[in-house]
């Protein structure tokens, strides 16, 4: 997926890798940004198939595509509500991300988008 190091960022160690993997999967079930489910494949010189990244397109007013980090901050869950994902009795790796390491992550993806 991703390796970014140093810089302007933090490096992307294990733990965080791990928890952006959980974490990235989880958010498909948002539909607040229904781009997410379509396919795409990675080209040269391109960031790579952004399915599996957590990456979301929006589109500006003047028609430009922009391209978001779509993550869950957190799939822990105190209720068991039966349609949901995230419902404290189903089995599913949980994880959490802190305000600063989102934060950190983005600012990561930024330079080695700009880089």
């Amino acid at each position: 997926m991703f390796d970014i190091e140093g810089g302007a960022g933090m490096a992307v160690t294990q733990e965080i890798f791990e928890k952006l993997e959980i974490l990235t999967d989880a958010a498909k079930y948002d539909v607040a940004c229904t781009s997410s489910g379509s396919s795409r494949k990675g080209r040269q010189g391109m960031m790579g198939n952004t399915v599996a990244g957590g990456i979301c397109h929006c589109f500006a007013a003047d028609g430009r595509c922009i391209s978001l980090l779509k993550i869950l901050q957190t799939n822990e869950c105190v209720y068991d509500c039966k349609y949901c994902q995230n419902r404290m009795s189903n089995d599913v790796k949980r994880a959490g991300f802190t305000p600063e390491e989102i934060a950190e992550l983005t600012i990561s993806f930024t330079a080695a988008i700009i880089l």
